[in-house]
C-alpha cells in the first residue's frame, strides 16, 4: 500500500533532498529543513562553480537575504543553501507526507481509507513550526482512534 505512495512522493522530492527527512525523528520542521539544506551544500570548489553557473538567481537572492560574504566560495555555498532550503519549503507538504508514510511503512502500521483521509487532512495542516515528533505521535495513534470494541 505504502510503496506506491512513497515511490510517487520520492520521485517528486529527489531534487530537493526532501527524502532526507526520514533521517530525523524529532525537531521543528524549520530547523530540520535548515539542517538538510546545510548538510547538502557542496564542499568541493568545482562542484560549487558547476552548480553556480546555472543558479545565479539563487546566488543573487541569497546575497540579498544574507548579505555579501566577500568570498566567492562562501557566496556560492550560501546560494546553494538558500536554493535547497527554498525547494524544501516549496515541497513541504509532500515532504511531510513522505515522512509520515515512511514511518507507517517502517513500523508496519496499517491504515484504512478513512484513516488515510484523516491523516492527509492532518498533514495538510502542518506548518514549519510544528515538530516531527508530533507527526509521529499522530501516526502511532491512528489505529487507536479507530479501534472497534
Amino acid at each position: 500500500m505504502y510503496d506506491e505512495i512513497l515511490r510517487e512522493l520520492e520521485s517528486n522530492l529527489s531534487f530537493t533532498y526532501g527524502n532526507n527527512i526520514t533521517q530525523y525523528d524529532s525537531g521543528y520542521i524549520c530547523d530540520v529543513f535548515s539542517e538538510i539544506a546545510d548538510s547538502n551544500v557542496d564542499i568541493y570548489t568545482s562542484d560549487l562553480f558547476e552548480w553556480g553557473k546555472s543558479n545565479l538567481h539563487y546566488i543573487d537572492e541569497a546575497t540579498r537575504e544574507f548579505g555579501d560574504p566577500h568570498d566567492i566560495l562562501k557566496q556560492l555555498q550560501q546560494g546553494q543553501y538558500y536554493a535547497y532550503e527554498q525547494e524544501l519549503y516549496e515541497n513541504q507538504e509532500d515532504i511531510i507526507k513522505y515522512f509520515a508514510y515512511s514511518f507507517l511503512k517502517n513500523n508496519d502500521i496499517k491504515i484504512n481509507e478513512n484513516q488515510e483521509e484523516d491523516l492527509n487532512d492532518y498533514l495538510s495542516s502542518i506548518d514549519s513550526n510544528d515538530k516531527l515528533e508530533d507527526i509521529l505521535d499522530y501516526c502511532k495513534n491512528l489505529n487507536k482512534d479507530y479501534e472497534i470494541a
